[in-house]
């Protein structure tokens, strides 16, 4: 619209940045950090679990996507779990949860992730709309461009 029609009117809906302020400003509890746990911080100065998340991480604020680190999330199974981010989408104003997955060459660590991502689309997250993960191992580490290729695909 004209600037001077501009002050006669109210927008229906919030503009994406007021949307995204609103969105952050929303409260959660955090999963706790074991002592003993490593000290790692983005370059928000957030402290995450691992490196990999540092890596995610940065790529969100990079790409100005909003996103909250360890948001609970209840299961229909009654579990409580903690992904590693919730993600805005905002041009669809979506949230999508991003789990990273760095300890693929444990055989527990891969049981417990199957049982993770099954128990997500029970609770019918869906794998691409609700959620998206990442993976590792030792010899193959995470790949920033592959994170800045999904947050772009998924989340822009």
């Amino acid at each position: 619209l004209h600037l001077g029609r501009q002050t006669l009117v109210t927008p229906a809906t919030l503009s994406p940045s007021d949307y995204a302020e609103i969105w952050s400003s929303v409260e959660y509890k955090r999963k706790e950090f074991s002592q003993g746990t490593p000290i790692l911080l983005t370059s928000k100065g957030e402290r995450v679990r691992s490196k990999s998340e540092v890596i995610i991480a940065d790529t969100l604020a990079r790409l100005k996507i909003p996103y909250k680190y360890e948001v609970p999330l209840e299961l229909k199974n009654g579990k409580t779990i903690y992904p590693d981010f919730c993600c805005l989408n905002l041009r669809t104003r979506r949230e999508i949860f991003w789990e990273h997955f760095g300890l693929m060459d444990d055989p527990d660590y891969i049981s417990k992730t199957i049982i993770k991502i099954q128990n997500m689309q029970e609770s019918n997250y869906k794998l691409g709309k609700h959620f998206i993960f990442t993976m590792e191992k030792s010899e193959s580490p995470l790949n920033p461009k592959l994170v800045e290729k999904m947050a772009e695909q998924y989340l822009s």
